[in-house]
């Protein structure tokens, strides 16, 4: 009579164990994430918006007004993952803005940036810093310069091919007294884009 009990006591035992690992298994499968991206995936996105001129800086501290009404900003910028988090992009684009005078400033960037990227599906936020150049023009003066621009984006994945969002890029250009200019005449351009943005996923 005792070894019937045992033998079921075995057997409930084995039924309890099987059944806590099929359980733990089903659940690990539920709770694992697949990356959204990988290592060579790219994309390529169009964007366009508002180019807000914030002030102008010396190297003695001093900040004064940019004088130019705000202004419109575009560009296309291509991207590579080297993980599901981590990108490089490539961006070209273009500024214009005006003067009290309506005289046009231009300014067509050139940018390599970093950006780690966190993915909380179906959305996705890019924070990001780009460095390069700046091709500068304004009436007949044309000057090429250095440029920052950090950045964060908020992205709406639509489907597996298209993502839309919005974009803050802050711009810092640094623009050095050239020629027969003192050092004081220095200055660095600050400088805010609120650009709408359409992301391709290929």
């Amino acid at each position: 009579m005792l070894w019937k009990y045992r033998k079921l006591f075995v057997v409930f035992v084995l039924i309890v164990t099987v059944s806590g690992i099929i359980f733990s298994e089903s659940k690990e499968k539920k709770t694992q994430t697949v990356p959204l991206y990988s290592l060579g995936d790219q994309t390529l996105s169009i964007n366009g918006g508002l180019f807000v001129p914030l002030f102008f800086q010396a190297t003695d501290g001093s900040v004064k007004p940019t004088n130019l009404t705000p202004g419109g900003v575009g560009s296309l910028k291509w991207g590579v993952y080297l993980n599901g988090n981590v990108k490089v992009n490539l961006e070209a684009g273009g500024v214009f803005a005006f003067s009290p005078n309506f005289n046009t400033l231009l300014i067509l960037p050139i940018t390599l940036s970093g950006e780690y990227v966190f993915n909380y599906f179906p959305f996705n936020f890019p924070v990001y810093l780009g460095t390069g150049i700046t091709i500068t023009r304004y009436q007949t003066y044309t000057h090429v310069d250095f440029i920052l621009k950090p950045g964060l984006s908020a992205y709406w994945q639509y489907n597996t091919l298209w993502s839309f969002g919005i974009n803050f890029v802050y711009w810092w250009i640094f623009q050095p007294a050239t020629g027969d200019q003192p050092s004081y005449e220095t200055r660095m351009g600050n400088f805010l884009e609120i650009s709408l943005s359409a992301l391709y996923h290929f």
